[in-house]
């Protein structure tokens, strides 16, 4: 925003519509903080045997950390993704209150078509996952990928809505979907 807010001579406008983000951002945090708990995350998925899930110091371990969930990575070094064997994210969040952002799918039939396991996690069995790939654009893109860093504090809003509904009763999630 400010980039471009120097590139066309608009600095107040982006300044403006950056520290609205970030207050809107913040705000959110501090609402987060008065869930009673916290439920559990499991993010990401297998693709070529290897589960694909963020590292502990990446943005979205972040996002759950702001949203006040307990992510079984967020102790873990990196900011990009780690890559770990199905086996030890079973043995790890198979109770995982909630599954977040299961790469592209978009239904639990089309998940478990592409591996019976994933039916062994809790959040399958209680339909409890939620994607960003039933968000999508004019074109078909989904729309997570083009709007969410200009817009960190509705990913928050998601995550607190999906994970704490009782915080954000009004709050309808613009990017997470629940999958079909």
């Amino acid at each position: 925003l400010k980039f471009f807010g120097a590139l066309f001579n608009k600095n107040k406008l982006a300044d403006s519509l950056f520290n609205n983000i970030v207050s809107d951002y913040n705000n959110a945090k501090k609402i987060a903080l008065k869930a009673s708990k916290k439920p559990t995350i499991l993010a990401g998925v297998l693709y070529k045997n290897v589960w694909n899930l963020p590292a502990g110091e990446s943005f979205v371990a972040q996002f759950l950390k702001d949203a006040n969930t307990d992510y079984y990575w967020q102790n873990t070094k990196g900011t990009g993704s780690l890559n770990l064997s199905f086996e030890t994210v079973l043995n790890t969040a198979q109770n995982a209150d909630y599954w977040l952002a299961p790469s592209n799918y978009t239904g639990y039939n089309q998940l478990k078509k592409s591996n019976q396991h994933y039916a062994k996690f809790k959040a399958f069995k209680s339909q409890n996952i939620y994607t960003f790939a039933l968000t999508k654009g004019a074109t078909g893109g989904v729309i997570y990928y083009e709007e969410a860093p200009l817009k960190p504090n509705v990913v928050l809003k998601d995550i607190i809505r999906i994970t704490h509904p009782e915080l954000l009763p009004k709050y309808i999630p613009y990017f997470l979907k629940k999958l079909n």
